[in-house]
């Protein structure tokens, strides 16, 4: 690995990226990954502790902790629509892109 100006490793897979590049997301996991983080980050600004799970068989999960239990939040494509969802209920979705989206996650903790 080669260092660079900031002392930080860099591999040789991203020698030739710039960092300004962004790179869609290929694989269902990777997207996944890209939904969930997303929603982190929303939920963090508005001062919730969250957690991004990313383990090596199974599918990704935000987890956000509560006194009742922590909350497992996985995003998934239902029919061609990113969904969240946080059970097997009909009421325990939303669509990845709905502007209440965070607001209902945030509403269960």
């Amino acid at each position: 690995m080669k260092a660079q100006n900031d002392g930080h490793p860099r591999s040789r897979s991203n020698a030739g990226t710039s960092a300004n590049s962004q790179r869609v997301p290929r694989t269902v996991k990777e997207q996944q990954y890209y939904h969930l983080v997303r929603l982190a980050w929303n939920l963090n600004r508005r001062g919730l502790r969250v957690a991004v799970d990313l383990p090596l068989k199974t599918e990704p999960v935000l987890v956000v902790p509560r006194t009742t239990g922590a909350l497992r939040v996985m995003a998934f494509n239902a029919k061609g629509t990113w969904v969240y969802t946080w059970g097997q209920g009909p009421d325990q979705r939303v669509r990845v892109l709905a502007d209440d989206a965070p607001d209902r996650i945030w509403e269960l903790v």
